[in-house]
């Protein structure tokens, strides 16, 4: 086979639909711990998930305003702008006020559980998180959020 003919089928596959691969929904996860962003960025990709890291609550809002991920994975306490300012601004703005955003948080105790059942929060993810589960929610919420 010609090096025409090649591109000409890989074209071809290209054009055709059923070809083409799913997309890969795009996460954002805003936490000031260096660590974290790098274990959940692995541990996200593996699952197929791709992954956009902003390492403060400021830095996080401007990336989910500027190319609007499918789900934002915020951290409560970071220096600066809180999660929860991250996420009353997120849902203030059209562009982002659909995207399913999950705390993430290491306090367990009932005061953090109320003040996040009535925050701009859709759900929370506790650390240490359990990532298989966490990609699996993942997917059947960005499954229920896009068409």
């Amino acid at each position: 086979m010609s090096e025409a003919e090649f591109t000409e089928q890989d074209d071809e596959r290209r054009d055709d639909p059923s070809q083409a691969a799913e997309p890969r929904r795009r996460i954002l996860i805003v936490d000031d711990d260096p660590d974290f962003l790098v274990v959940a960025e692995a541990a996200l990709a593996a699952h197929g998930f791709q992954v956009e890291r902003a390492s403060g609550g400021l830095r996080g809002v401007f990336l989910a305003t500027q190319d609007v991920p499918d789900v934002i994975l915020c951290d409560l306490r970071m220096p600066g702008i809180d999660g929860f300012v991250v996420a009353e601004a997120l849902r203030a703005d059209p562009a982002t006020q659909h995207v399913a955003i999950f705390a993430c948080t290491g306090r367990r105790d009932l005061e953090a559980r109320a003040a996040l059942n009535a925050s701009a929060f859709d759900g929370v993810l506790v650390k240490p998180v359990d990532w298989d589960s966490a990609a699996r929610l993942l997917r059947e919420i960005v499954g229920l959020r896009r068409p």
